[in-house]
This record gives C-alpha cells, sequence and structure tokens, in this order.
C-alpha cells in the first residue's frame, strides 16, 4: 500500500501540469477554465440586488462547489509539488512553493468564499480570472523575458524611481508656497509625480506657477522617454523568445 502511494503522487503532479498532453489533464484544464470563466457572471449576478432569493441560492451553491473544487486543486498541487526538483523538501519546499505567484493567485482566488466577511475579503475573488494565466504559455514567456531582461528592467525601474522622487520633491518646493491648501505635503506631490509622468493628469493637482510648470513639461518627457525604452526591452525580449521558439521548431529532429 505503501508503495503505491509515490506512483499516485506522481501520477497526480503530472496530471496537474497544464502542459501534460493526456486526456485526463486536457479534460481537467477544460474544467478548470471553464469554472473561471463561470465566476465572471456568477460575480457580476450576486451584484444585483433585484435577483430573486432562489436564484441567489443557486449562485451561492454553484460558488460553493467551484470554491470546493478551487480548493481542492490547490491542495493537490501543494501536497504533489515535492516531485518537483525545485521543491522537494518536504516543509521548505512546500513553502516556497505556497509562495510563487501562481500559487499566491490561486491563495487568494479561494480564499474569499473560506473567509467570514465581506467588501474587501469578497473583492479577492477577482483574482479568480488571473488563474487563467497559468492555462497559456503566455505568463511562461513573460517570465522568460523578465528574468533574462532584468538587469535592463531594473536600471529603468531605478530611473522612474528617481524621476518620481526628484519631481515630487521639485514641484513641493515650488508650489506648496502658492498653494498650500492643493500641495499641503510630499504625499501630495508624489500623487501628482505619479499621474503626471505616467501621463495620467487627473487635473485634481495642476501648477500654477512658471517652475512648476517648467517641472511639468520635464517630468512628462521624462516619464514618456522612460516608459518608451521599457516598452522597448520588453518588447525585443518577447521577439527574441518567439524567435527562439520558431528557430526551435524549424531544427529537424535528431537522429
Amino acid at each position: 500500500m505503501t508503495a503505491a502511494l509515490p506512483s499516485v503522487k506522481r501520477y497526480l503532479f503530472n496530471i496537474l501540469q497544464f502542459n501534460n498532453r493526456s486526456k485526463v489533464t486536457t479534460a481537467l484544464n477544460a474544467l478548470i477554465i471553464t469554472l473561471i470563466l463561470l465566476s465572471v457572471p456568477i460575480d457580476v449576478l450576486e451584484s444585483v440586488k433585484d435577483v430573486s432569493p432562489a436564484v441567489k441560492r443557486i449562485i451561492y451553491h454553484i460558488d460553493l462547489a467551484m470554491s470546493i473544487i478551487f480548493a481542492l486543486e490547490y491542495a493537490l498541487r501543494v501536497i504533489t509539488c515535492t516531485e518537483d526538483p525545485r521543491f522537494k523538501r518536504p516543509i521548505l519546499g512546500r513553502l516556497k512553493y505556497i509562495c510563487t505567484p501562481l500559487m499566491l493567485i490561486d491563495l487568494f482566488a479561494i480564499s474569499p468564499f473560506f473567509i467570514l466577511g465581506t467588501g474587501m475579503v469578497r473583492m479577492l475573488r477577482v483574482f479568480r480570472i488571473l488563474m487563467l494565466m497559468r492555462y497559456t504559455n503566455a505568463i511562461q514567456l513573460m517570465n522568460t523575458v523578465v528574468s533574462e531582461k532584468k538587469s535592463e528592467l531594473g536600471i529603468c525601474g531605478a530611473f522612474l524611481l528617481m524621476l518620481w522622487v526628484w519631481s515630487a520633491f521639485m514641484i513641493f518646493r515650488v508650489e506648496h508656497a502658492a498653494q498650500p491648501e492643493v500641495f499641503r505635503n510630499m504625499l501630495d506631490a508624489m500623487w501628482w509625480s505619479a499621474q503626471t509622468f505616467t501621463t495620467l493628469g487627473y487635473g485634481d493637482i495642476v501648477p500654477i506657477t512658471l517652475f512648476g510648470r517648467l517641472i511639468t513639461i520635464i517630468t512628462v518627457a521624462m516619464g514618456l522617454v522612460l516608459f518608451a525604452i521599457t516598452t522597448a526591452v520588453l518588447t525585443a525580449g518577447i521577439v527574441q523568445e518567439i524567435q527562439k521558439f520558431e528557430r526551435k521548431k524549424q531544427k529537424p529532429p535528431e537522429v
């Protein structure tokens, strides 16, 4: 009996891998994807006040069934993750696995139903739609690109941070004296800076002095340049990975 447990565990681990070509994995993936998509109209109906009590009961039981299935899948992934060499240690390996991005998304997605409370707790159900990332190669592509381009992205991130702090500091020093009720503190200045270099510009905080407007022009221009560079880095990485994939497909099989 105990000898059969490792083989069962290995079997469960394999069928939980979305890129497994077995019929069981295909059926399981189809079920999970269907439930994830079904959770969207359920959330919409739940927000409608005029829905009859009978429909609400049906929605509740469907949500309960989906939550149980998601929780069961999550538990099986945690139990079988030690089959992966990266997480082979029984305790530390599982903790490391639980802290991976996709598993955190799964945890946030299933937690609202089992946590007593409403409001922000129930809003965590929006993470269910993010669970679709597990069933596409796109997330793997982006993980590879970010890993390959982490140095370039780190430099862009550092410059964006410097621009954010510099522009907030400068605008606060220039505008606080002119309109202290608008630029009350550095938090207001940092909010203005974030919406300015991202070109959102809500218009709730607007500089009125000449130097403040000059700082705004510089901030917008630098923000556009830095975001363009970041986009170019990611685009180049995606193109490189797609080219690698195409070359692998065209490579003749080894004899």
